[in-house]
């Protein structure tokens, strides 16, 4: 008989090692109102405190630290550094390093520097390539930085234009890196959207927009609150800066043309395709689950809900969740591009239950608790602005926890947000759960005191070997005479949730 030492290390070795959708998230459910707990003690940097008022424990980390400096007076000040915004990833392809801002690069695992990054802001990580992180600089220069080398490398320059801008501020590249959509302001106050190729490394297509900049803020238009690129790259998605039924603000084009709301355009010539909303809130843009593209945002147009969801190809809009709960001082992240599907809901207001959840793109309601955010919310550096990982099971949110409640404080941290690992592995080694005989030849049985819906049996490194439904029994029976000799994981998905084991075959 082959003796293996099973031990809590390697359950905890083969829970990071299976594949995304092994990996737990918390559970789905309606959403639930659920009031902060007593605000925890602010963790040191690196270290972790658990929220258990949700469904799921959710262990919180804190990633950033304050930083002392000198100021040119001579004075001493205090830097609180943070993730930039809700639509800007944090993370880099593979999760395994994370930045701050557009200042330093870090290992993902264990929290400690990597580089500092240098004339790079605004900077973008590549959603394919791990190693790399993209900038588009106000001049026109577009930057590679490749973080295993600390090398940065001018690869394109865009002239012509007084300043040029991703978003400004809340765009993002396509989910392959093939298209960005930037908008250069002109000295006349015309506004152009520039479809950059970022694998040609040259610009596809222009479209004039005549005085849509105007003469206000050098940085930012008059007319436009923010360009960007759909996540497919097929759309070019505009969401004009002023309010529905406020006529006097619409920007006329020079065919005259009211553009307001939300617009959608053809990404390869900025052909106009639809207005899928006539006003826009904050939103992100994302999938359904469906397979459509789809903006996500605070508010809509009928049904009295609180977060919709508008295609991009004009054939709709979904009432998402219609909770007084979740209001427009919150934000919306679909960053989570390797999980689509979903969006990831900021809730700012204590007296709103001050969460973070996770809705489904569908009409069904569902929601992921991934607990509380824990911040005083008392100025824009402390809107805890939660934007989801690649994957989709991790979360980043800015808070003081509770440590400096005043108006206008600058006092934020960011933390990470994930399923507790512990509550998993107490879920593996439920005795709710019996597996007999084990070591097994050639079957194994599973007893469960409550209904089991599937099994799926995985290798020690992670692969999926085999699947079983089961209909309405707490007991089933497994034939293992394909299977080599040597350690296997089960996941056993009963009514009440997922519980992980191991078996022997000899």
């Amino acid at each position: 008989m082959k003796k293996i030492k099973i031990t809590l290390i390697s359950i905890l070795t083969i829970y990071l090692l299976l594949p995304v959708s092994a990996q737990q998230f918390p559970n789905d459910m309606q959403y639930q109102s659920i009031a902060p707990p007593p605000t925890p003690a602010l963790p040191n940097y690196g270290e972790s405190v658990i929220d258990n008022s949700v469904s799921n424990p959710i262990k919180i980390t804190r990633v950033t630290e304050a930083i002392n400096y000198i100021d040119g007076n001579g004075d001493p000040q205090i830097w609180y550094p943070t993730h930039e915004y809700a639509k800007t990833q944090v993370w880099n392809a593979d999760q395994t390093k994370y930045k701050i801002a557009s200042w330093k690069v870090y290992d993902a695992n264990t929290y400690q520097e990597i580089h500092q990054l240098s004339s790079m802001y605004p900077s973008y990580w590549s959603n394919i390539n791990p190693d790399l992180i993209w900038s588009f600089r106000e001049n026109g220069d577009i930057k590679k930085y490749t973080v295993s080398t600390n090398t940065t490398q001018i690869v394109a320059n865009i002239p012509g234009y007084e300043v040029i801008k991703l978003g400004p501020g809340e765009g993002n590249i396509d989910k392959t890196d093939n298209y960005v959509a930037l908008v250069g302001k002109k000295t006349n106050g015309d506004l152009d959207v520039i479809i950059f190729n970022l694998q040609t490394l040259q610009i596809d297509h222009t479209e004039t927009f005549v005085g849509a900049w105007g003469n206000g803020e050098f940085s930012f238009p008059d007319y436009i609150d923010w360009v960007s690129i759909s996540q497919s790259g097929n759309y070019v998605i505009i969401n004009w800066n002023n309010a529905l039924n406020q006529t006097n603000n619409y920007y006329l084009d020079q065919g005259g043309f009211n553009h307001y709301g939300i617009e959608v355009y053809n990404r390869s010539d900025m052909s106009f395709q639809n207005r899928i909303v006539p006003y826009g809130n904050h939103g992100d843009l994302g999938y359904a689950i469906d397979g459509d593209e789809v903006y996500v945002q605070f508010y809509g147009e009928y049904g009295g809900g609180t977060i919709y969801m508008h295609k991009l190809n004009g054939t709709g809009s979904t009432v998402l969740n219609t909770h007084s709960d979740i209001g427009v001082t919150g934000h919306i992240s679909c960053r989570n591009i390797n999980r689509p599907g979903w969006a990831y809901v900021t809730i700012s207001e204590t007296a709103q239950s001050a969460q973070i959840i996770a809705i489904k793109l569908d009409n069904s309601g569902i929601v992921e608790h991934f607990g509380h955010h824990f911040s005083s919310a008392m100025s824009y550096a402390q809107a805890a602005m939660a934007v989801a990982s690649p994957n989709g099971n991790k979360i980043c949110f800015k808070s003081d926890f509770g440590t400096d409640p005043v108006a206008n404080s600058n006092v934020a941290y960011s933390f990470f947000a994930e399923v507790d690992a512990p509550s998993l592995i107490q879920g593996m080694n439920s005795n709710n759960i019996i597996i007999y005989p084990n070591p097994a030849n050639d079957y194994i049985k599973i007893k469960s005191q409550n209904i089991i819906k599937k099994v799926i049996i995985y290798n020690t490194i992670g692969q999926e070997i085999k699947t079983l439904q089961v209909l309405n029994s707490n007991i089933t029976s497994i034939n293992t005479t394909t299977l080599n000799n040597g350690l296997y994981y089960l996941k056993i998905t009963t009514e009440k949730g997922n519980t992980i084991k191991t078996i022997i075959i000899q």
